[in-house]
């Protein structure tokens, strides 16, 4: 890297563990491994925390008071987000996109876990959100507050620092444990994970193939957002851009009716984890991420050693939704 990259907090706890499956390898007759990033460490863990060191740290920077923030009724980023600024004193308004019925209902799994850190919440229609952002930072600004904004997800450059250094991290385990994996899967919503994966293969020469299982977009859209925050990556640190678009690999086949909706191979894919592995991943991203990786390896589409990295969001178990499901 040419440029020094942006300080970060260290609230992670790792390296998170890399674990063999030793009993999923025997039933698909492959041999696969989890990175166990649910293990990060604050309020349940999971990969937003990773971002989330850069990002942090660059909101101290700045002097901010107050993180502002949007996502999803039931959002792993807002969750994360809202423990780390906690954690450093900040306070957090949340601004959550749900229609009226889930305002009613939605109340648990992580939106319980933001009433208890006592975050702000600001409830709002999908085609409110600008406007939400725009009206809570400038009364934020007239209240004397320093507003600090971070994008749906961690999707910047500094949350696609926190993957990169990710790939260093599973180079050291994989050469420590003397084995030679040939992909990385992993679900992929905003894209900012993947892009710095595939960044992260690149900077330290790590010659293994990133595999994007998206939990929401189509292929087409996966691809733009990777290509877009991986290019403005290499511009922050100063490096030669590439064509990413021919490193990227995303498979759009296991989405079901969409983003947050479970669907049935995802419960079956959990199921065989939990039973077989005592292993718990979650039904919104994980568990449609595990299937389709089954998939690719049964229909002989994905072969060799595979990581299948865990980005955590246990608390959507916890949701009455889920709990009322039959598994």
């Amino acid at each position: 890297m040419t440029r020094a990259v942006r300080e970060k907090l260290h609230a992670c706890s790792l390296p998170t563990p890399l674990e063999k499956l030793s009993n999923i390898s025997k039933m698909y007759s492959c041999e696969l491994y989890v990175k166990r990033d649910d293990l990060t460490g604050q309020s349940f863990g999971g990969n937003k925390e990773r971002k989330l060191e850069f990002i942090m740290a660059d909101a101290l920077r700045t002097r901010a008071t107050v993180i502002v923030t949007v996502g999803t009724l039931q959002s792993n980023h807002c969750r994360m987000t809202t423990a780390l600024a906690n954690k450093l004193g900040l306070k957090t308004e949340l601004i959550l996109i749900a229609d009226p019925a889930e305002e009613r209902t939605g109340q648990d799994g992580n939106h319980m876990l933001f009433r208890l850190m006592h975050a702000g919440i600001h409830m709002v229609h999908v085609s409110r959100v600008k406007d939400k952002i725009v009206e809570v930072l400038d009364n934020l600004r007239n209240r004397g507050e320093t507003p600090y904004f971070i994008e749906g997800g961690g999707h910047s450059v500094s949350g696609t620092l926190g993957y990169i250094f990710a790939v260093e991290e599973v180079k050291k385990q994989t050469e420590a444990m003397q084995i030679s994996p040939d992909y990385v899967v992993v679900p992929t919503g905003t894209g900012t994970t993947q892009a710095g994966l595939i960044l992260g293969t690149r900077l330290f020469e790590y010659d293994i193939e990133i595999i994007g299982i998206s939990v929401s977009r189509d292929r087409a859209q996966c691809c733009s957002a990777i290509a877009d925050i991986a290019k403005r990556t290499d511009e922050y640190l100063g490096i030669d851009s590439v064509d990413y678009r021919r490193h990227i690999k995303v498979s759009d086949a296991y989405i079901g009716g969409g983003y947050g909706i479970a669907t049935a191979e995802g419960m079956n894919a959990l199921k065989l984890m939990a039973e077989n592995e005592g292993l718990i991943v979650d039904p919104v991203y994980n568990a449609k991420a595990v299937a389709g990786m089954f998939d690719l390896i049964s229909t002989g589409r994905l072969k060799g050693v595979a990581i299948y990295l865990n980005t955590g969001g246990l608390p959507a178990l916890f949701t009455k939704d889920f709990c009322n499901r039959r598994v």
